[in-house]
């Protein structure tokens, strides 16, 4: 079974600056739209062992989250990342719509990309 974190838990480590991977698991088009500060951006369809490995470290600390509280797209994502050996995932019981509706720090609008 696959570990939580809480809204203030997640907060917290971001406001102390704790390494770790937080993985933003929406469509596409929601992550450029917002998303929290420090996210990356993986779908779940293109996560794959090797894809997985080669963005983490084994050892490392690594969130996922989704669009709402109700979603098991970071429920899947996490427990997809245990299976290809990383033993710390943790997925945030919360959600995209919380984080925003708690006024937390986001990066909104589309995002450009720098070549």
């Amino acid at each position: 079974m696959i570990q939580t974190i809480t809204k203030e838990e997640l907060k917290a480590k971001i406001d102390r600056g704790d390494k770790f991977r937080l993985v933003d698991v929406r469509d596409t088009h929601d992550y450029n739209e917002g998303h929290i500060v420090g996210a990356i951006h993986l779908l779940i369809a293109e996560m794959s062992r090797q894809r997985a490995e080669a963005m983490f470290d084994k050892g490392e600390l690594i969130v996922t989250y989704s669009l709402d509280k109700d979603c098991p797209a970071k429920r899947i994502a996490a427990q997809r990342l245990f299976e290809y050996g990383f033993t710390h995932v943790l997925a945030y019981e919360g959600s995209w719509k919380e984080w925003r509706a708690a006024g937390y720090a986001a990066l909104s609008g589309p995002i450009e990309v720098l070549a």
